[in-house]
């Protein structure tokens, strides 16, 4: 059996994380693998073909790379399914269900689109043009139409996509939730080297938030809260990093107002970070708060469940999904709701074992084989699949 799927380059973040678990996901269970790329798509396996197309520039980041991808990539798909003769198309995405919509169209092959959250959101967040606006939409919901196979990770998306398809019930959508995947660092003396490292005392707390560093993550709330829980010696850790000039920015202006509001020496930026030292941090942390205006089913969360951090988080769709009781959950416009709720995690015994009992329940049901289901979900009842099982 023969997948075709795309992305155009790798970044840092879950959801590129989740576009290499779909790919192993296919690869274990012996398919071959065709995907479409600018960049070298990293992955050793005598069953995974990387169709790199040739870009003369060496910024594969900006319009240009955008544009190139948004009008080769419908052909070369459609040349790449052809020649290999695929059996089913993967759209990591609903830009990508659209690049290879004309393919699915074409070869009359099933098409299965994976959404993680819809783009719309983060062009908005940087301001762009009305127009660009409008013609993602365009793009994103016309992605939509050419998938045979819906696959979202929080209801509040799958549920947005059901009232815009309508009366169009031919296709098949689905929630499946991202999964928490085991760690094993629970040494007790990564804690003490982990407050030395940031230069936190061994009796100061730890409030701790990571992902992608966008205007998006709302991490200025954070710390205007900081001065105001009235607790001591609490620290703020905010792990991650931005990819856009406009993230950049963003970042400056966190350090700008962590100075105005005082607390520039308890609010601490690691950068990115690798796994095993943000579980570290995990481990040495008291609480996880994820503010966001906007998520998909955030990775950074999940993971700190994984380490048995207690975590709160924006009554936001994505968020709600792992999160699920009112406890766990502030609105994430609301500074004042925000503040009382850390300064009670803290103060309050009874309420930091209820969130920590909480978290523990969620962590047990949000534990599975995420790959396993995923590929269940993609291949069962299609009619291109089921022909050649």
């Amino acid at each position: 059996m023969k997948m075709m799927t795309a992305m155009y380059t790798m970044r840092r973040g879950g959801s590129y994380d989740r576009f290499l678990m779909m790919l192993d996901a296919f690869l274990e269970k012996g398919w071959e693998v065709h995907c479409l790329s600018l960049t070298p798509i990293q992955v050793q396996n005598p069953c995974f073909y990387n169709h790199i197309l040739f870009y003369p520039f060496r910024n594969k980041e900006n319009a240009m790379a955008k544009l190139t991808v948004l009008f080769f990539f419908p052909l070369w798909s459609l040349w790449i399914g052809w020649r290999n003769r695929v059996d089913l198309v993967v759209a990591f995405g609903s830009l990508y269900a659209f690049i290879q919509g004309f393919t699915k169209w074409y070869l009359t092959r099933s098409m299965v689109t994976l959404i993680r959250g819809r783009s719309s959101f983060g062009i908005k967040m940087q301001n762009s043009f009305k127009w660009a606006l409008c013609l993602n939409k365009f793009i994103e919901n016309l992605g939509l139409h050419f998938s045979d196979r819906i696959i979202t990770n929080n209801m509040a998306a799958r549920d947005e996509i059901l009232r815009y398809l309508g009366k169009r019930k031919n296709i098949d959508v689905q929630v499946l939730y991202n999964d928490i995947s085991p760690t094993n660092i629970y040494e007790p003396e990564d804690i003490s080297r982990t407050k030395d490292k940031y230069r936190i005392p061994e009796n100061g707390k730890i409030l701790v938030t990571a992902g992608v560093l966008s205007r998006g993550k709302n991490i200025e709330a954070l710390i205007k809260c900081l001065p105001e829980i009235g607790v001591k010696n609490v620290y703020l850790l905010v792990s991650g990093e931005g990819r856009t000039e406009a993230d950049l920015r963003y970042k400056d202006s966190l350090r700008e107002l962590a100075r105005e509001s005082a607390v520039d020496k308890r609010v601490i930026f690691t950068g990115w970070l690798e796994k095993e030292e943000l579980w570290k941090i995990y481990l040495a942390s008291d609480l996880f708060v994820l503010p966001s205006l906007s998520e998909g089913m955030p990775n950074a969360m999940l993971e700190a469940l994984g380490a048995g951090l207690p975590c709160m988080g924006s009554d936001i769709p994505g968020i709600r999904d792992i999160l699920q009781h009112g406890e766990l959950l502030f609105d994430p416009g609301d500074e004042k709701d925000l503040t009382v709720r850390v300064q009670r995690f803290f103060l309050e015994r009874s309420l930091f074992e209820k969130v920590r009992r909480l978290c523990q329940e969620r962590k047990e049901v949000l534990e599975f084989n995420w790959k396993d289901r995923m590929f269940e979900m993609a291949t069962t009842g299609l009619d291109c699949v089921s022909k050649k099982s």
